[in-house]
């Protein structure tokens, strides 16, 4: 079994300013839908998030999707995995109906889902909080890790509206 996320994290000060934060919102009651935790890179996301889960869950494992990861491994399945390299649009189908999939199934279990290591769908202009919105209602919470340096011109193109939007660097 892997218990990658029980280790112990040594959470920096805005590290922990932004774990209580998170908290708080995910602890309301009639919380629900879409958090995103912004940072730039190597800010400490992750390792807030799984500290997080592994505060709040025996098994946090269940709760954490590397998204990188995940989405590799179904386009590896492709049996035209050549041709994805040119077909950028049917690459960005088959990542959305996936991470879909991936969610729905999800919430029919638990309430909580992390998403992180979203960098592979950057390319693709693939929208996550549209895709999360239609599951991360009615009590269940999906939190995304979300990386962003505006210096390097690295900015997701999300729906902000529709999220509730906890800065880590700031």
């Amino acid at each position: 079994m892997n218990h990658t996320l029980r280790q112990q994290f040594q959470l920096r000060e805005k590290q922990k300013i932004a774990y209580e934060i998170l908290q708080t919102r995910v602890d309301l009651g009639s919380a629900s839908g879409t958090i995103c935790l912004v940072g730039d890179f190597l800010s400490g996301k992750t390792a807030l998030v799984k500290q997080f889960l592994a505060d709040r869950f025996d098994n946090p494992e269940d709760y954490y999707l590397n998204v990188n990861l995940y989405l590799l491994e179904q386009l590896k399945r492709e049996e035209e995995l050549s041709n994805l390299v040119l077909t950028k649009a049917k690459a960005r189908l088959i990542m959305q109906v996936t991470l879909e999939e991936a969610i729905q199934k999800h919430f029919e279990t638990y309430d909580l889902l992390v998403l992180d290591a979203i960098e592979i769908i950057y390319p693709y202009n693939l929208n996550l909080i549209t895709i999360t919105s239609k599951h991360a209602r009615d009590g269940k919470i999906c939190i995304i890790c979300v990386p962003e340096n505006r210096e390097r011109g690295f900015v997701c193109d999300f729906s902000w509206g529709m999220c509730e939007v906890i800065r880590l660097d700031v």
